[in-house]
């Protein structure tokens, strides 16, 4: 295998690997014949037609909803919070994950008469900052803040717990320099999963010699982790495909489109474009059309929502998607939430992956209710298991 990516030495805590990426550097996962075609054996080391059959193995467990939602079991008095307020804090409102999550958060809190107050991070440290103290000064009982790395507003972090005010931090990968205790939770989400769903999709899609663009998330450290999970995938089961990295941060939105058009003009072989987050699909998609691509390429995307899955069903760019069960996600931040401020134990929280394919799209209800019952990932019952858990029925 010859790689090109220029490690940035950043230690993962929870299996204490170092992963990196660097702008439009690319990874090969090569291994060609003597005649020069790609060849994709199995995990195993078997045929082609074996690698075929695992891959689809794999992928046969995101294609469909669950049978039940992970609800956690232990039940968990909140009366005493009854009239206080909980802070969300989105990175950036863009994202339309949030858009999901937040209120479905909103609607769990008020199964409990617990208040919530939404503040938009706009991914940036000072606006991230502000919402922080806000809560603080506001007297909260918890804060949830999405996808905002503790690196990011660690001031703004340490003062909250200080202040009394405990922190859980979604879809973050745990900093080990500030590890949970009884001030600071972390829900990690499903950042990796659905990566690597999108890099088992590829692999199938291709016969094995995907030549991918991932428009990579820079917004802290922890998308690159994610994305070096997919490329841990690709090495196992797509020794044949190609990978290149391009960067993109929502604090430079409007260079994305100049940044995909580059990178697909530097390699005119690259035939699947990855957004990793959904908050990045159109850019990505304007970038592909930039550069002539339009119709040579398919897209992919994580993190996907309502719109994303509409233009999924359209067949204009997206062949492939993952999302993460935001809506239910919403109800994990609450039970997190009530559990942090009563100072009880959490329990491990679990946010189911789907993927959705231009071949599987047609069987989902595309409609805001559907999206906001959580019924694409698993049955709607899970509203009702957790406010049996929490006494409210």
């Amino acid at each position: 295998m010859k790689s090109t990516v220029h490690p940035l030495a950043l230690a993962r805590g929870r299996r204490g690997v170092a992963v990196g990426a660097v702008l439009l550097t690319s990874l090969t996962l090569a291994a060609c014949s003597d005649s020069g075609a790609a060849e994709a054996p199995s995990p195993s080391g078997g045929s082609d037609a074996s690698a075929g059959t695992e891959t689809s193995a794999e992928l046969a467990k995101y294609l469909e909803p669950l049978d039940a939602y992970p609800v956690p079991t232990e039940p968990v008095d909140a009366s005493s919070l009854e009239g206080k307020t909980v802070y969300y804090v989105p990175l950036t409102q863009q994202s339309p994950q949030f858009a999901v999550t937040g209120p479905a958060m909103t609607e769990a809190l008020d199964a409990v008469g617990i208040k919530t107050q939404t503040c938009n991070g706009n991914a940036t440290p000072t606006d991230i900052s502000a919402c922080i103290s806000q809560a603080v000064n506001a007297g909260a009982i918890a804060i949830v803040g999405d996808a905002i790395s503790y690196a990011i507003a660690s001031n703004a972090y340490d003062a909250a717990r200080a202040a009394g005010v405990p922190v859980i931090i979604g879809n973050q990968v745990p900093h080990a320099d500030y590890p949970a205790d009884e001030t600071l939770a972390y829900v990690e989400g499903a950042g990796s999963e659905m990566q690597v769903a999108l890099a088992e999709w590829a692999t199938a899609d291709s016969g094995g010699t995907a030549n991918v663009l991932i428009n990579q998330s820079m917004d802290g450290k922890t998308p690159g982790f994610y994305v070096a999970d997919a490329l841990e995938k690709y090495e196992e089961v797509c020794p044949g495909c190609t990978i290149t990295i391009n960067e993109v941060t929502s604090a430079n939105f409007s260079l994305i489109p100049t940044s995909t058009s580059s990178a697909l003009l530097k390699d005119p072989n690259i035939d699947y474009v990855n957004s990793q987050f959904a908050q990045y699909l159109q850019p990505t998609q304007s970038g592909v059309e930039q550069a002539g691509r339009t119709g040579k390429v398919k897209g992919m995307t994580g993190s996907v929502q309502l719109g994303g899955l509409q233009a999924l069903a359209s067949g204009t760019f997206l062949s492939a998607a993952t999302g993460q069960a935001s809506a239910f996600q919403g109800w994990v931040y609450a039970d997190a939430a009530m559990r942090m401020a009563l100072g009880t134990e959490l329990p491990e929280y679990t946010v189911p992956v789907r993927l959705f394919t231009t071949d599987t799209i047609g069987d989902v209800e595309l409609t805001e209710e559907a999206e906001a019952s959580g019924e694409w990932f698993g049955p709607t019952t899970f509203t009702d298991d957790f406010t049996t858990l929490w006494g409210a029925q």
